[in-house]
């Protein structure tokens, strides 16, 4: 799949396209690695998997999709099985958020759980949400084994960055980076061989409509900051989605 001059979005939200954007994003130069949020939309990205070489699946149950216990901890069983089912190997997008949806946290830890315990023992990676639980996904990360993890859009503690590395699992960079300095601050301290690009399209930051196309930019902005060459941060990209999700 993956080739010297491709781009990697390793975190979209690909089902929320209309068809002749989906077309065009999956016709691209573009790796791109899909989420789903809940079990509907995660059977749409398997299937958006089987027709779209480029496209790495994913399936989850985001944290804002945790409302009603028995419901969730039911659809976080579900996924599991889809995946196991189809051999997806990544789980995403979930995790815990204290920032947005606080009110739910315990269930989010419980649902969360589930998910730990299938990745540890089928060794799948993990493709975070983590607003505001940097630091206590990060331990559970580490308590449960987990092998390989991705925290997308990254904008936790500076000092965190080192164990994150250190336990071999990586972050994304969003093209928030643009205009965002707590996600600048990023680029500037975490090195290139825990990095990957991003778009979380089509959410909107701040005017920007995000979509695939956009991680070229990111590749610039973070030469820019880094003071090196675009193909030299490309590359390095590239190579870590490839080690992260087995390209």
């Amino acid at each position: 799949m993956a080739g010297s001059s491709r781009y990697v979005d390793a975190h979209c939200h690909l089902h929320e396209y209309k068809e002749e954007e989906l077309r065009r994003f999956t016709s691209s130069d573009i790796v791109i690695v899909a989420v789903g949020d809940d079990l509907e939309t995660s059977n749409r990205v398997v299937e958006i998997a089987r027709e779209h070489r480029n496209v790495v699946p994913c399936v989850g149950l985001h944290p804002w999709s945790v409302k009603k216990r028995e419901e969730a901890l039911n659809t976080a069983r579900k996924i599991i099985e889809l995946a196991l089912e189809n051999n997806i190997k990544c789980l995403g997008e979930i995790g815990l958020d204290t920032k947005f949806v606080g009110e739910t946290i315990e269930l989010q830890r419980e649902v969360f759980k589930i998910f730990l315990e299938a990745a540890r023992d089928n060794k799948l990676v993990l493709n975070l949400h983590t607003a505001g639980t940097w630091e206590e996904v990060y331990s559970l990360l580490v308590r449960y084994d987990i092998e390989r993890a991705m925290f997308h859009w990254y904008t936790g503690p500076l000092y965190l960055l080192k164990d994150i590395e250190a336990s071999g699992y990586m972050i994304s960079i969003n093209p928030a980076v643009k205009i965002q300095r707590k996600h600048q601050a990023v680029v500037q301290n975490a090195p290139l061989s825990m990095m990957l690009t991003e778009s979380d399209g089509p959410y909107e930051y701040r005017g920007m409509k995000l979509n695939p196309a956009m991680v070229r930019e990111v590749v610039g902005v973070i030469a820019s900051i880094k003071g090196i060459e675009e193909n030299i941060v490309q590359n390095h990209v590239l190579r870590n989605a490839e080690k992260l999700f087995k390209l």
